[in-house]
């Protein structure tokens, strides 16, 4: 019968190791979490008589392990212990671990394996949803503290050399996520709430990492502004056209009395943005950028929140509100859309273009019915 012990833990996580990973690492990473000094670069020797059931879990090992703190202990195993287990080989592992503890008839279904209140054998064996760290941690515990590693060398040697490889695939009830980290169903969940603890060292060397990421994906370069506005951008542009008409009185103005008028060099600007952020909306349908496309969406609705304020004051006219609403948007910071974590991506242009891609789908307006009625 094959039995839950340290020795047959050892075994299982050996045969899930990342390549490269050797006796002495995986024994060292094994036992750090619970606490200094009980990973002591002990000799091959030594290790290998653990590893076969030849030498009982020593002293010096179980009194740290008892005494060390939960906390502690499962955060040591998530940073030091699971980088060593190849991500494919995580969920069979813990798949090899719950068939080895159900065939274990020596511990009782309702025997406690973790710190957790309720981390029983059957609990366990039954639960829908496992923290494969705590699940780790508890075992790792367990095996020290309450299983006798020589009385198990016979129920290692029956563990075959591919045993957890056996798991691949295997179709039980429990779903990896995160890369096998979070093992879950539906239904019932059994899991620890551990404190994480997260040192300012850790978060530099994720900024850097994101940082590094992020670089990589420069700038796209710029639609050029075609002369003739396309059909697509005809709403945003009439909008432009009933701004200039608002200054100036008239009814209505046309490409032809822009391109006559003061209001010739805004309205190349304002197209030139226009094209900016539609280069960056076309962009953002490239499957291979980290950010999704709604956060487009999510960029559009922080600008037109930023420039709601200049939208409802009473200007004398419409050309002065789009001035407005533009000047703030030009000024705004994009904290809630990731477009703003490309470097370099947004700047003022491709956010007075969000104005007018807001004004092509009609969701603004520049001029309002009571524009110079007002006196202010």
């Amino acid at each position: 019968m094959k039995r839950i012990c340290f020795g047959t833990l050892f075994v299982l996580m050996y045969q899930a190791r990342a390549q490269g990973v050797k006796n002495e690492t995986l024994c060292d990473a094994i036992l750090a979490p619970f606490g200094s000094g009980v990973a002591n670069n002990y000799d091959t020797t030594f290790i290998g008589h653990l590893k076969n059931g030849h030498d009982a879990v020593p002293q010096r090992i179980t009194t740290p392990v008892r005494e060390c703190n939960v906390n502690d202990a499962v955060y040591g195993v998530e940073h030091n212990l699971l980088p060593m287990i190849k991500d494919s080989m995580r969920r069979p592992l813990v798949f090899a671990i719950l068939s080895i503890l159900k065939e274990d008839t020596s511990i009782n279904p309702d025997s406690q394996v973790g710190w957790m209140n309720g981390f029983t054998k059957e609990a366990v064996l039954t639960a829908d949803s496992l923290d494969i760290t705590y699940l780790l941690t508890s075992i790792i515990r367990f095996s020290i503290l309450e299983t006798d590693n020589q009385e198990c060398a016979d129920g290692i040697k029956e563990i075959p050399k591919e045993y957890v490889k056996s798991f691949v695939g295997y179709s039980g009830s429990l779903i990896t996520d995160e890369r096998g980290i979070v093992l879950r169903s539906p239904s019932v969940v059994l899991t620890y709430p551990v404190e994480k603890q997260i040192t300012d060292a850790e978060i530099m060397r994720d900024v850097d990492a994101l940082k590094d990421m992020l670089s990589k994906y420069k700038k796209p370069e710029q639609i050029p502004v075609p002369f003739n506005v396309d059909d697509s951008e005809m709403t945003y542009v009439e909008a432009l056209y009933d701004a200039y008409a608002s200054a100036e009185g008239v009814s209505k103005y046309t490409r032809r009395d822009v391109d006559r008028s003061k209001y010739k060099k805004d309205f190349a600007y304002q197209r030139k943005c226009y094209y900016a952020t539609e280069t960056i909306r076309r962009s953002l349908q490239d499957a291979l950028l980290p950010i999704e496309y709604a956060e487009f969406d999510e960029m559009r609705d922080e600008v037109a929140e930023g420039i709601h304020p200049d939208l409802v004051y009473p200007y004398d006219n419409g050309f002065l509100r789009l001035c407005a609403a533009t000047k703030s948007a030009a000024a705004m910071t994009i904290s809630r859309s990731q477009i703003a974590l490309l470097p370099g991506w947004i700047g003022p242009a491709e956010k007075v273009g969000m104005c007018h891609m807001l004004a092509n789908i009609k969701e603004i307006q520049w001029v309002d019915d009571n524009d110079n009625e007002n006196d202010i």
